[in-house]
């Protein structure tokens, strides 16, 4: 077990949260959650950047027309001034999170090993690698593949469409 593991068991134990040791990473109640916080803490690099480049960029002069214009709250202000201002960084955003998404694999074979207890932590990526270099069955995990990579283009041209809107 981790020193990380160690600490939260040690911690929950003498708040009386828990009664024995948890093995965090190897139970099947618990390892999923445990991946689910690393993948989302692991997740906010770029977009974090790209965001707070974005909120500094934006033109206080389109605020002021705005409240002229007779905007009733900040929610508005949110959708109709600062959310078209920051259309290529939420596109950025977007984007870099659902590749990632589909990307998931190295996170929970590094964290749960290959295979996981009862496959609990097992994704796409991870099965295609499984028939790629274990199995060695490589049109099946071309296929996988594929199907992947169609996902993650039908995923883009959703969030385009959406954010669309947004652009200039």
């Amino acid at each position: 077990m981790n020193h990380f593991g160690l600490l939260l068991n040690s911690a929950l134990l003498n708040l009386n949260i828990i009664s024995s040791p948890v093995s965090w990473l190897s139970d099947t109640k618990y390892n999923f959650g445990a991946v689910l916080i690393v993948v989302i803490w692991m997740s906010f690099g770029a977009g974090f950047l790209s965001f707070i480049a974005g909120l500094q960029s934006l033109d206080p002069v389109y605020y002021e027309a705005a409240s002229i214009d007779g905007l009733k709250n900040r929610w508005q202000e949110l959708y109709y001034v600062t959310f078209p201002q920051m259309g290529p960084q939420l596109l950025f955003g977007a984007v870099m999170s659902i590749s990632g998404a589909f990307s998931i694999g190295g996170q929970c074979e590094a964290l749960t090993g290959n295979p996981s207890t009862d496959y609990s932590t097992h994704t796409i990526l991870l099965h295609m690698t499984d028939y790629a270099t274990v199995r060695y069955e490589l049109g099946y995990a071309s296929a996988i593949a594929v199907v992947l990579f169609g996902m993650m283009l039908l995923s883009w041209f959703i969030i385009n469409k959406v954010l669309s809107r947004f652009n200039a």
